[in-house]
């Protein structure tokens, strides 16, 4: 995990755009944004959320994963351990 500020996008094919607009995860050749990126690094950890990822990861429901992923990136400057950064744009 690093901040898309510190991370040499360019190489991975994201756009500073793309990295404003969502949360990406990369993986190899793998790519993934927004509620799916987050299903993703949650594959990667260990249980209970690995357990959670997988669940939030099923397609049939990836519009309802997206749409929560949204709700709480507009709201994140308002998170627990939020900082500056996570400030309204």
């Amino acid at each position: 995990m690093a901040p898309w500020q510190r991370s040499d996008i360019k190489a991975l094919g994201i756009t500073p755009e793309q990295c404003a607009e969502a949360v990406w995860f990369v993986e190899g050749g793998h790519r993934s944004s927004g509620g799916a990126a987050i299903a993703h690094a949650l594959g990667h950890c260990r249980q209970p959320w690995r357990a959670i990822g997988a669940v939030i990861g099923w397609r049939a429901i990836a519009w309802l994963t997206e749409g929560v992923y949204r709700v709480v990136a507009a709201n994140r400057h308002r998170l627990p351990g939020s900082t500056a950064a996570c400030g309204p744009d």
